[in-house]
């Protein structure tokens, strides 16, 4: 679950930057960075597997448990989707200032989630392992290990407290009142 967390991190700050204080336009609440953390595991851990195919033991945590980790996150995406999507669609839009990026964000909360959501999973993926070095491999397989445990929505939430702190002029998490 501790690599979990940190690849929940990685995709969450992969969301995130670069956004400037000035460019953003509306805040990401806490509840839904907490929703893009645990939406996106499944993904993440599936980024991991690309990456480090063949530097990871067959008897590694990922080869014995990965699934049933990788099960847990997967069996809520349907209830926190609505909240991971809003999440996602404040961070590209705070990034998207010409007219033409407004339109294309748009066109993409217009969609049916049956059309959406396997693009993101698969950008999700494609974004996480193009930024995973080879070398840690064994690290993050452990880190994942080490985060099991910890409840997804634990973690999710405790994640998107977290991202407030990392770099508030960064950010754009909604400061709590």
């Amino acid at each position: 679950m501790f690599s979990a967390r940190i690849a929940a991190v990685a995709a969450v700050a992969i969301a995130l930057q670069p956004i400037t204080a000035s460019a953003q336009t509306s805040c990401v609440t806490e509840a839904e960075v907490g929703a893009v953390a645990v939406y996106s595991v499944p993904s993440l851990i599936q980024a991991v597997r690309l990456k480090c195919e063949g530097q990871l033991s067959t008897s590694g945590y990922l080869a014995r448990r990965g699934e049933g980790l990788t099960g847990r996150y997967t069996a809520l995406q349907n209830r926190i989707w609505p909240r991971a999507k809003s999440g996602m669609l404040k961070v590209l839009n705070n990034r998207s200032a010409a007219a033409d990026g407004r339109q294309l964000l748009d066109t993409i909360d217009a969609l049916p989630d049956n059309a959406v959501r396997p693009l993101v999973d698969a950008w999700i993926t494609q974004e996480a392992s193009s930024r995973i070095a080879v070398k840690n491999c064994q690290r993050i397989e452990w880190v994942i290990e080490a985060m099991s445990p910890v409840d997804p929505e634990v973690a999710g939430g405790v994640l998107g407290a977290i991202v407030g702190l990392v770099d508030p002029d960064q950010m754009p998490v909604c400061r709590r009142s």
